[in-house]
């Protein structure tokens, strides 16, 4: 079994910084929310993720950092046997997506990486690459990306209101 996310999650908090900061939130704390489909595969939110069940199959975990008419920035990291993933979403006071960064990891030692900004004329840009997990050194395509080609797909939700435990997240927005 790939372990992904453990491997992910000492580099990610540096990233997930960096990203909350170009996105207006300027204090990502350990206080975020937490949300996780692993439980039988529902949504549910918890105290902490160490508190999430285990799942040997994929599962998805989200922190959410948030304030009241404040931009929002949500981390969903995926992981399951041979893969795993992480994207970051800024969303703007309004809830609408301005940016996100995914990154898909593979047990096989290469990655996918893009970044994508989503203009308010609804413009949208976007720059990828493949990449070693070993360096983090750019390769080129892997012959095997083709098979992975619908696991690599990074999901995209236009609208705060799209991601999938939306109702859960309204139920109350932490505050700092």
């Amino acid at each position: 079994m790939l372990l992904t996310y453990s491997s992910r999650a000492n580099t990610s908090a540096i990233n997930i910084s960096a990203f909350a900061q170009g996105c207006g939130v300027t204090a990502v704390k350990a206080s975020a929310r937490t949300f996780s489909d692993n439980d039988k595969n529902q949504w549910k939110e918890y105290a902490s993720a160490k508190q999430i069940p285990e799942n040997g199959e994929w599962s998805e975990t989200a922190y959410v950092w948030a304030r009241p008419n404040s931009p929002l920035v949500i981390d969903i990291e995926g992981v399951g046997e041979d893969f795993g993933d992480s994207t970051y979403y800024c969303f703007e006071a309004s809830g609408r997506l301005s940016s996100l960064e995914h990154e898909f990891r593979t047990a096989w030692d290469w990655g996918f990486a893009e970044h994508k900004q989503f203009g308010k004329d609804g413009k949208e840009t976007a720059s990828s690459n493949f990449f070693s997990t070993k360096d983090r050194k750019e390769i080129p395509r892997p012959q095997a990306a083709n098979d992975v080609r619908d696991a690599m797909k990074v999901k995209v939700y236009r609208a705060l209101s799209e991601v999938p435990f939306f109702p859960l997240l309204t139920l109350g927005i932490k505050t700092e």
